[in-house]
């Protein structure tokens, strides 16, 4: 493909061309397959893939709804949902406040600078977690750090549309139980897509062509979730997750080298 960010803001439904819509498509079934594997993964590896053809923006509006779609169920089942907001409602409400003005700064911003950051928090991230380094828990610090992590991963999320960083690691860093942790995750994802949504559609930056190919795109991402789960029994879950990170430092490194080339 060419070194240009192709954006589809302007371009109604009817003429978008059928084969960035076969790439959305496969973008989220590949997506929706590593979060059946692995539980999380479908913004990051989104993101990373519609990049490959699309201006950040423009995958960001595509995101929001199959975020929502795949971490509902997720978010709202579990049995630690009134447990999950009484601890972590400082790091949900920081973050959706970071969202919304962070939008702000992203819909003006120069795409290529947008790109080199999402590329460089995806491969950080990834390599991050394959070092399987752990923070140290935030003990007494816990209610000063919470509010934080969520503040800097909206003011991340509103400008790349990643949600992961910190909010993830800190997460883990809580010590919850691994379905207590993954509610929470949900339940993030969740809000952080809402608010994204909203965020850019008070700004005039949801446009309703994409909103529909976004909605599109639950089916791919659904599906692909299917597949994953069918195959978590068969593959390797550590095996995989070194392969998805793997190629996520790639897809980061990548996407920033493009982005670079771009300014």
């Amino acid at each position: 493909m060419p070194l240009t960010f192709k954006t589809l803001t302007n371009i109604p439904l009817s003429e978008m061309p059928f084969e960035i819509l076969a790439f959305v498509a496969v973008a989220f079934f590949i997506a929706g397959i590593v979060k059946g594997l692995t539980g999380l993964g479908l913004p990051a590896m989104s993101l990373g893939l519609l990049l490959l053809a699309l201006e950040l923006k423009d995958a960001m509006v595509i995101l929001v709804i199959p975020l929502f779609a795949t971490n509902i169920w997720q978010g709202v089942t579990g049995g630690h949902l009134r447990a999950t907001l009484t601890r972590l409602w400082p790091l949900f409400v920081t973050g959706v406040i970071g969202i919304w003005f962070a939008v702000g700064v992203m819909v003006a911003a120069n795409p290529a600078i947008l790109a080199i950051m999402l590329g460089s928090i995806l491969a950080g991230y990834s390599a991050y977690s394959l070092s399987m380094s752990k923070i140290q828990p935030p003990g007494r610090w816990e209610v000063i750090l919470s509010p934080l992590a969520g503040a800097i991963t909206g003011v991340i999320g509103g400008l790349t549309g990643s949600m992961a960083v910190p909010s993830v690691p800190y997460m883990q860093a809580l010590g919850m139980k691994r379905d207590a942790l993954i509610q929470a995750m949900g339940i993030w994802f969740c809000l952080g897509s809402l608010a994204l949504g909203g965020a850019m559609g008070g700004r005039g930056a949801l446009p309703f062509d994409l909103a529909i190919v976004s909605a599109g795109a639950v089916i791919p991402a659904i599906v692909g979730m299917d597949v994953g789960r069918r195959l978590r029994q068969r593959l390797s879950e550590e095996r995989f997750r070194k392969v998805f990170f793997t190629a996520l430092i790639l897809l980061g490194l990548y996407i920033a080298g493009r982005g670079t080339f771009q300014l």
